[in-house]
């Protein structure tokens, strides 16, 4: 992800509809704790979702490839953060209760099975993980390049790469199935430029208040949803997985 872009994070991810919206998603799948929980965030960013999992009694690590988004993690209170990569974790075998893996899996310096396997691998038997990356290659955009974003899958490439035996798949789903029609065709008018990667631009910016209080109400209506139905449609794919 270029550096710009962590700045940009950090500004909207408490207040933006889209970081709101997945954040409720994802905490749909994951209970709260009254035990010493730890949990490890891959490809943490700058902590906005680490954030609610301490809100929820966990013990909360990130990693990620940005020293910049580790050293927004150390300012939030998570010491334990380090630089590291998703493909090789640096940490032993069963450490962590809980795995959350956010919005890498497009990222070209990650390998997808690799990086399963080692997120399996340092996941502690019984315990969670809940993997999402954003849907459909042919959504490729602007805000894509920006974030180093080469690959989407559609649900069905997605559950494939857990297809391991040591973990069972206890959901997968759609995620922004309400507004996936303006999304989309946002994305489509908003196609990758030849230009160097360093100047794309994401989309992450704060809208006025009246547009993100209106994109808020179709994604707390979903979350309403979630866990019990999955979604047939989406620009973001989920899959919540236990170690056997």
């Amino acid at each position: 992800m270029n550096n710009d872009e962590y700045g940009r994070m950090r500004d909207c991810e408490e207040n933006h509809w889209w970081f709101r919206a997945l954040h409720r998603y994802l905490l749909r799948f994951i209970p709260e704790t009254r035990e010493p929980k730890k949990a490890l965030d891959i490809g943490a960013g700058t902590g906005g979702l680490m954030l609610k999992l301490r809100e929820r009694g966990y013990a909360c690590t990130g990693v990620d490839l940005s020293p910049l988004a580790v050293e927004s993690l150390r300012e939030r209170g998570f010491v334990d953060s380090r630089v590291a990569d998703a493909n090789s974790l640096p940490f032993a075998e069963n450490s962590f209760d809980l795995i959350t893996c956010i919005d890498i899996f497009e990222c070209e310096e990650v390998d997808p099975p690799r990086a399963i396997a080692e997120a399996v691998r340092v996941l502690k038997p019984g315990g969670q993980g809940i993997f999402q990356m954003p849907a459909h290659q042919w959504l490729l955009s602007e805000h894509d390049r920006a974030i180093h974003s080469v690959r989407r899958l559609n649900l069905r490439q997605f559950k494939a790469l857990f297809d391991l035996p040591e973990i069972r798949i206890e959901k997968a789903t759609y995620f922004f199935c309400f507004l996936f029609p303006l999304m989309a065709a946002w994305k489509l008018l908003n196609p990758p430029r030849d230009k160097p990667r360093d100047e794309a631009v994401s989309d992450v910016t704060m809208p006025n208040a009246a547009v993100n209080a209106l994109l808020s109400i179709p994604c707390w209506l979903e979350s309403r949803l979630l866990p019990t139905l999955p979604l047939p449609m989406g620009t973001s794919v989920c899959a919540v997985i236990r170690k056997i």
